[in-house]
């Protein structure tokens, strides 16, 4: 009887142990982005769910071509003609860009070697695969109290895709510095790496303090010279995502940041955004999540979804 109750001692203060190490790490990572703007999460670097996920992503991608058309096409892209287009980064809706005749269309794809030869995209964006393992990345129990930390309350997940950035000749939207928008207040990002991030295979650019240091500000995008007489390459404040596949990064994308272009390969990120519920009385969520998927979240990941997303039973 004594040594049975000693282990049931010992396993809640194993258990009592654990919650403590587990609340300091969550009280660090926040007070690092409250501090930085960003944090890093590691702890599915090297997991076999980590690789699940890579493999489901590249079947999606390559095999089944699930990415968004029309996606423009670096093939057509005339630099004299263009030059409008690549003087504003080629800022408007796919819809623009097709009727420039600057776009493809699944209806031009026979696979996906062909459409990266052919058409040579910067960048295929996959919409968010309603399966509980990929929401569960985004909603992941290490960073929910974080999430909830720093913006003071739930949020709701209002956007996730996953993006293979390529070598491009043109700056295109994101490629160039900016701030996010979609919130003046409360606004968090998290990034996953699905593939190892090199300075060679366009690593994420942040500038830390660029949420409240607004010297710059006011543009829809900003230029390297720009960013760079502020904050140079290399100090302390200019943050370059060279991480290794399964890092998560939370940021709060206010501040200055862009996609790096790769230099060489491709990239793979996937990437979500938390907003305040009222956000979506102007903007519908921008993915789809089936009933059966809703079922298998957990009542804490289950508080992210906004209701008008989930079918009825």
């Amino acid at each position: 009887m004594l040594n049975e109750a000693l282990e049931v001692l010992g396993r809640l203060g194993r258990a009592a142990d654990a919650g403590r190490i587990a609340a300091d790490e969550t009280r660090e990572k926040l007070d690092h982005l409250r501090e930085h703007g960003y944090v890093a999460f590691d702890h599915l670097v090297g997991t076999e769910h980590l690789a699940k996920m890579q493999a489901d992503y590249r079947d999606r991608l390559e095999r089944q071509l699930d990415f968004d058309t029309p996606t423009l096409a670096q093939s057509k892209i005339d630099p004299v003609r263009d030059a409008d287009l690549i003087k504003s980064n080629f800022f408007g809706t796919p819809a623009q860009l097709a009727a420039r005749g600057l776009t493809f269309d699944k209806s031009d794809i026979q696979s996906y070697e062909q459409a990266v030869r052919e058409f040579r995209p910067s960048t295929l964006t996959t919409r968010m695969p309603d399966t509980a393992e990929w929401f569960g990345l985004w909603l992941d129990p290490k960073m929910l109290p974080v999430i909830e930390g720093y913006l003071g309350f739930v949020p709701v997940l209002e956007e996730a895709f996953i993006r293979r950035n390529y070598p491009s000749d043109f700056v295109v939207m994101n490629h160039a510095w900016h701030r996010d928008t979609n919130h003046s207040r409360h606004l968090l990002k998290a990034f996953f790496f699905l593939n190892d991030c090199t300075l060679r295979n366009g690593p994420h650019h942040y500038i830390a303090g660029t949420i409240k240091d607004r010297r710059l500000d006011g543009g829809s995008y900003f230029s390297e010279e720009e960013v760079r007489a502020l904050y140079p390459a290399g100090s302390a404040r200019d943050i370059v995502s060279v991480v290794p596949a399964g890092t998560i990064i939370l940021e709060d994308t206010r501040g200055l940041h862009k996609a790096g272009i790769p230099d060489e390969g491709y990239r793979d990120l996937g990437f979500a955004t938390f907003l305040p519920p009222i956000a979506l009385r102007r903007r519908p969520a921008l993915y789809r999540m089936s009933r059966s998927t809703y079922t298998r979240l957990t009542q804490e990941q289950r508080r992210y979804i906004p209701p008008q997303v989930v079918p009825a039973s």
